[in-house]
Parts: structure tokens; sequence; C-alpha cells
């Protein structure tokens, strides 16, 4: 994880949204150390459970994990987490929209960054780090997190994939728009550095066969 090599996120609030297995949230809570803290939200019930029991088991006392989705408000939303033909959607589950609950689609609630953050008591300048990977419900994420991106400006490290993004009714120029809106630049994480971009190249380089879906957004201050 080379790109948090250049952020000094000692003693501050990271942010996991889509934990899963806890990889981020490990490195996370390592990097902001025992004064710092990291939140990991994971939407899915049963890796909710067995994340908490991972960062027990790597002694990772500093990272508090959120069995919730997240979006742009409180409610309840439909998890698939299985597909129709019962293949487990390992690292894919997702919102489906107007969906009902069956065997294979959970209901979940739901909560949005901003109040969320409040009601735990974290401060929304101790912010310094998100990384969100939603499978597509990432404009969600940043649209609940309005005013912790207004006025904290932290590092947001996230996926932008056209066709899950496109699930949800948006599309990369629209999280593009969001993030510039707030006073964002995209970046790419390539081996020689952090590399700035823009949509036009963004799109370009993700249509290669070597394309990146990742974009590491960074405030102007």
């Amino acid at each position: 994880m080379r790109l948090l090599d250049g952020l000094d996120l000692a003693t501050k609030v990271a942010i996991d949204v889509g934990a899963h297995a806890g990889n981020w949230s490990f490195n996370l809570s390592r990097r902001v150390g025992p004064r710092g803290s990291v939140l990991a939200y994971e939407a899915l019930p049963h890796y909710g459970r067995a994340l908490s029991l991972a960062m027990k088991l790597v002694s990772a006392k500093n990272v508090r994990v959120r069995n919730v989705a997240v979006g742009d408000s409180e409610r309840t939303v439909s998890l698939r987490w299985r597909t129709s033909s019962k293949k487990l959607l390992t690292g894919r589950t997702h919102i489906e929209p107007a969906t009902e609950a069956t065997q294979d689609v959970v209901e979940v609630p739901m909560v949005s960054l901003d109040h969320d953050l409040e009601l735990q008591g974290i401060h929304l300048s101790d912010v310094a780090f998100i990384k969100i990977d939603v499978e597509g419900a990432e404009l969600e994420v940043l649209r609940g997190a309005h005013k912790l991106l207004s006025n904290s400006h932290p590092a947001v490290f996230l996926e932008a994939e056209p066709e899950w993004l496109g699930r949800m009714g948006h599309s990369v120029a629209d999280v593009f728009a969001e993030m510039s809106g707030h006073g964002y630049s995209p970046h790419l994480v390539t081996p020689s550095g952090i590399t700035p971009t823009d949509l036009d190249a963004y799109l370009l380089q993700y249509e290669s066969h070597s394309g990146e879906n990742n974009v590491l957004f960074l405030h102007a201050s």
C-alpha cells in the first residue's frame, strides 16, 4: 500500500468503508498508531463478525468495526451477497436498489458518515484518510460525507468502476464532479508514484489492458 507512505496518519482517524476481510483496516491500524483509530465499515453481517474476530486475533485494538452499510442517509437497504444461482459474491457483495429480501439478499441498516461519526464521538477534523470500496455505491458514500469532505479534507482513495457505478445509476464523471465540488483533484497511484489525472485520462487508461480502477483524491489545500 505504497500510497499510504506519503500520508502522515499518525494519531489520526482513518476510515475503511467496505472493509471485507480487513487487509486495509489492519494496515491503517499500524499507520495511525496506538493514539489513532480506524473505523471499519462492513455491511454484510457474516463478514462483519469475521472482521471483528480477525482484528482481535491480530491485536488491532484501535480498530472499531461497524457492521452497517454506508451511504447518503440513514435507512434500510438490500444487500446482495449471493447470485440467484447460489454463487457467493465474495468481495463483490453490493447494494441492490428496489430488491426485496430473499435467501440471496439481506436487508441491512445504512448510515451516512457525517451522521455516524457524530454518533461515534469522532471529530471530523481528526479524519485524515478514507478508503471506499463498495461495488458501485461510492457516490452515495461521498454524498453522505458532505460535511466531512467540505471541512476536513481527508485524502480519499476509492474504486471507480464504470460498470458497477452504472448499477446504481451513476458514472465515473459523477464521482469526479462530486469530488471536484469539494476542491479535490484526482490522482493515480502508479509504480513511479502518485500521478495527477483527469476524467478523460482516467477513462482512457481504464480501457487499456493495464487499466487502474482506483483513484486517489487529494484536496487542493
